[in-house]
C-alpha cells in the first residue's frame, strides 16, 4: 500500500490550456507556463487531469497574483478542496495502480469519501503532477508524478 497523504489545496486563479489534443499544444502550454518567474510562489503550482464532461486532458497553471500576461489562454477558477495524495512513476500503468490504491485507502479509512457530482459542491477530476526536474528523467529515465484524487471528509 502507497504512503497516503491528505491535503488540502486552497481555491485559486489558474491559467487552463483548454483542450490538449496533441503534442505542439502540451509543449506550446509548457513552454508558456515554464518561462514565468515563481521562484517566490506556491508549489506545486501546475496539475494535469482528464477533463470527463468535454473528454479532453488539460493542463492548469496556478499564476502568482498579479498577473495578467495569459497569452491565448484562459484565466479560470480553481475550486480546490482535499485531495488523497500518493506518489508513483509517471507512466500510465504505474499512475492507475497507484490511483486504484489510493481509492481502496479512501473507500476503507471510515473518515473520507471519494468525491462525486453527489456529494461534492464542484466537479473535480483526479489529477496529476510532475515532482522531478528534468536532471531526474535524463539521469533515472523516469519521472515521478504526485496523483491527486478528490475526497470529502465524512
Amino acid at each position: 500500500m502507497q504512503n497516503i497523504r491528505i491535503i488540502n489545496i486552497p481555491q485559486l486563479k489558474v491559467v487552463s490550456s483548454g483542450a490538449i489534443t496533441n503534442m505542439e499544444e502540451f509543449e506550446a502550454f509548457d513552454k508558456w507556463w515554464s518561462a514565468i518567474d515563481v521562484s517566490h510562489y506556491i508549489t506545486p503550482r501546475d496539475f494535469m487531469w482528464y477533463n470527463e464532461k468535454e473528454e479532453y486532458m488539460e493542463w492548469v497553471f496556478a499564476v502568482p497574483d498579479n498577473y495578467d500576461n495569459f497569452d491565448k489562454y484562459k484565466l479560470v477558477d480553481f475550486p480546490g478542496g482535499l485531495y488523497a495524495v500518493a506518489t508513483s512513476r509517471d507512466t500510465d500503468e504505474d499512475s492507475n495502480i497507484t490511483k486504484e490504491q489510493i481509492c481502496k485507502w479512501v473507500i476503507e479509512s471510515g473518515c473520507f469519501e471519494l468525491s462525486t457530482e453527489e456529494n461534492d459542491t464542484t466537479i473535480r477530476y483526479t489529477m496529476a503532477h510532475v515532482l522531478t526536474p528534468k536532471i531526474f528523467k535524463d539521469k533515472m529515465g523516469y519521472h515521478l508524478s504526485d496523483n491527486f484524487v478528490p475526497i470529502i471528509a465524512i
